[in-house]
């Protein structure tokens, strides 16, 4: 692998300026990323960044002076030092649950130029390198983001390592937020605050095959295989870690979370996770999606993407649940649409619309909302599969849920909270007043969030403990 040369002396302005354009796409949602994306470039932007510790950031193409960098990734000032593992070489071919299969070095930033780009409010510890990697899961290959302090000593005991399980984005391959703001920006938040960060992608996003979407095996499995990852990567970079991991998550990524706990103990019990945190998680209990099924609105993409996605995953040969207008065309709007488009294209709502009977057949949604299965039985048997219930708890569990969430309402997550509690799983629950379905925890490092502070803090307390 190709890495930065990082040393005193400061790289050329238009290695400076790549840089600075490549930070600007990695922790803001202001600018796309691409060749000629838009972005900060006056003189008087660039002054300032210089002032601003400019010299302390790299492109991985470039090294002092703009020549091309000849490192192997190594990372400066914290990444490394005594206590790292036996290094780890990527395998592209490798099919054992997390390895690693591919890394790839995106950049190298200080505290400085990082803390520029953040909202008014929000504070980090240090700056950080961003890569990206390919790793292996349970038959399927996955992406991942990772951001490694940079620019600081690191701790005696060596890096913790927390995982940042993304929301719903779409299950095309465009959809990944492997390489993208959203990649790095949810890395980042943990990143950024003396811990090695990481957001890896779901399988079938950006990699072979579908998206198996809310499937909790898929889920789960791909989350701790992540964690076993990026022990392996920081192993290849000469990074030095505790061993310790945590995992969080939010909406979808809080269904992860919550499918990794209760795989923890029978799938990764090698893997020292200290805590378990999520908000907003999506519960997969069919009597609570059931009640939105009629209900035209936003929401009915999410129950459109969970039964296309369930389809493949499970092969459902029986009739179309898919209205006659989008039954020719949903495998089309699937495969290349998502949630949002950085580009101002069609996006999933736009495609779908919000009416239950243009995108659902009669006969499904009959069954669906009511619960009264029939010729679409098997959904009813895949909603059991991957709802939340009690698992052998191995960590602590914290679940932070805003009182004005509109997408999962917190009567809903209550009740599974309560029932995780009957079957002998300890949780701890915060309602967010005010809270909505983003904005609680675990998002974006670039803005502020209610719990951004207590949260971390609660997963450093865990990482920390004795």
């Amino acid at each position: 692998m190709s890495g930065a040369a990082v040393g005193s002396a400061r790289p050329a302005a238009a290695g400076r300026r790549a840089a600075v354009r490549r930070l600007s796409c990695l922790i803001t949602l202001a600018w796309g990323c691409g060749d000629g994306a838009a972005g900060p470039d006056s003189e008087a932007f660039f002054e300032a960044f210089e002032e601003a510790g400019g010299d302390e950031a790299t492109s991985p193409d470039t090294g002092p002076d703009g020549a091309e960098g000849t490192g192997d990734g190594a990372t400066d000032d914290g990444a490394t030092g005594d206590g790292a593992a036996d290094a780890v070489e990527p395998d592209p071919t490798c099919t054992t649950n997390g390895c690693l299969r591919e890394v790839e070095e995106i950049g190298r930033y200080s505290k400085a130029l990082v803390e520029a780009w953040l909202a008014p409010g929000v504070t980090i510890d240090n700056g950080y390198a961003v890569y990206s990697f390919r790793y292996w899961t349970d038959g399927a290959e996955c992406l991942g983001t990772a951001t490694i302090p940079w620019g600081v000593e690191p701790p005696p005991g060596g890096w913790h390592v927390v995982s940042n399980e993304h929301g719903t984005s779409g299950v095309a391959d465009a959809c990944a937020v492997t390489g993208t703001v959203a990649g790095a920006g949810l890395a980042g938040l943990f990143g950024a605050h003396g811990m090695i960060g990481i957001a890896p992608d779901y399988p079938g996003l950006g990699t072979a095959g579908t998206h198996p979407y809310l499937v909790a095996r898929s889920e789960g499995r791909s989350a701790l295989d992540a964690l076993r990852a990026a022990d392996r990567l920081a192993a290849h970079l000469g990074v030095p870690t505790s061993g310790r991991h945590a995992v969080v998550g939010l909406s979808q990524g809080g269904h992860a979370v919550l499918s990794a706990a209760a795989e923890h103990a029978a799938y990764a019990p090698e893997v020292e996770i200290r805590a378990f945190a999520a908000s907003g998680p999506a519960s997969v209990w069919e009597e609570q999606w059931r009640t939105g099924a009629r209900v035209d609105g936003p929401h009915l993409v999410f129950h459109a993407l969970l039964v296309w996605a369930w389809s493949a995953h499970y092969g459902w040969r029986g009739p179309t649940p898919w209205a006659a207008g989008l039954a020719d065309r949903v495998d089309d709007v699937m495969e290349s649409r998502c949630l949002v488009s950085a580009t101002g294209g069609e996006t999933l709502f736009d495609a779908l619309g919000e009416s239950a009977a243009g995108i659902f057949a009669p006969a499904f949604l009959a069954e669906y909302s009511t619960g009264a299965w029939d010729v679409y039985a098997p959904f009813h048997d895949w909603f059991g599969r991957n709802r939340v219930a009690p698992f052998e708890q191995t960590a602590p569990l914290r679940i932070y849920q805003g009182d004005a969430d509109d997408t999962v309402l917190e009567p809903h997550t209550r009740a599974m909270v309560e029932a995780l509690r009957a079957g002998g799983v300890e949780v701890e629950y915060e309602v967010v007043p005010g809270g909505g379905h983003t904005g609680v925890a675990f998002g974006f490092l670039a803005y502020p969030e209610l719990r951004t502070e207590e949260s971390i803090a609660w997963i450093r307390e865990h990482l920390e403990a004795p």
